[in-house]
């Protein structure tokens, strides 16, 4: 059986479908949280052959976690209202869990978190406070706040960053942001100057205009009056599969 040729005719009949006006979405918004569900699946399925029933059980709880953060991502594409997620008492509770499956009898492990920034070149202060997590949310916004240098790694889940109302320094502000299976949303305040150098696996990017899909997509770009200007803002934004918006309120 041909996978690709069933993800051909899946996106093929979810455009149709989208272009005859018969649903009111694409099949990209349902990309990397579908991706999340597959991956964790596959991941549980190659457990079960390899281990032979002696499964590790931490490893089958991360990846059945995986799974329900898929789903749990998947429903609102759909229309399906779900209740928010309460990560103050999540993180905890999966620390707590991951340290009693390591406690059980039988193979001992250990979960190894690779962190990886974005690759490409581009100038960032070296300097910047490096933010990185595995799973969950990053939000600013839409409030006041001060905006600073930031370098980001959100390896699965949503960045949101609102600087409508930011207190914005007079100066170039570096926000490098990147991550694996996710979205990133960037709204920016009228007439702010602005570069943006995004890049994307697979997936959609978005740059107020201009908009690409499908796999190894990039926008650069940035507004005329960058160079001159002492309020401005530099944008590094590369995912491995999602979701990157750049937009400006007008």
């Amino acid at each position: 059986m041909s996978y690709t040729a069933l993800i051909l005719i899946a996106f093929g009949v979810g455009f149709l479908l989208h272009n005859l006006g018969l649903i009111g979405f694409t099949p990209w918004v349902l990309l990397w949280p579908g991706s999340l569900i597959w991956f964790g699946l596959h991941q549980l399925v190659q457990i079960g052959r390899k281990r032979r029933g002696t499964q590790d059980s931490s490893e089958i709880v991360l990846w059945l976690v995986v799974v329900t953060l898929g789903v749990y991502l998947l429903l609102p594409k759909l229309g399906i209202t779900v209740p928010a997620i309460p990560w103050k008492l999540i993180w905890p509770l999966l620390l707590i869990l991951l340290g009693v499956m390591l406690l059980l009898p039988g193979k001992k492990g250990s979960v190894k978190i690779h962190i990886e920034s974005g690759g490409a070149k581009h100038r960032v202060k070296e300097d910047v406070e490096f933010k990185k997590a595995f799973l969950g949310d990053f939000t600013r916004g839409p409030g006041s706040w001060v905006l600073d240098d930031l370098k980001l790694h959100q390896s699965i889940g949503t960045v949101y960053l609102d600087l409508t109302k930011a207190i914005i320094p007079d100066r170039e502000v570096f926000l490098d942001l990147s991550g694996y299976v996710g979205e990133a949303s960037i709204y920016l305040p009228p007439g702010l100057p602005f570069r943006a150098d995004c890049s994307i696996g697979l997936g959609e990017l978005t740059v107020l205009d201009q908009n690409e899909s499908g796999a190894n997509r990039q926008i650069r770009t940035q507004t005329p009056d960058y160079d001159g200007a002492t309020k401005k803002v530099n944008i590094q934004a590369h995912w491995k599969i999602g979701e990157i918006s750049i937009r400006q309120i007008r």
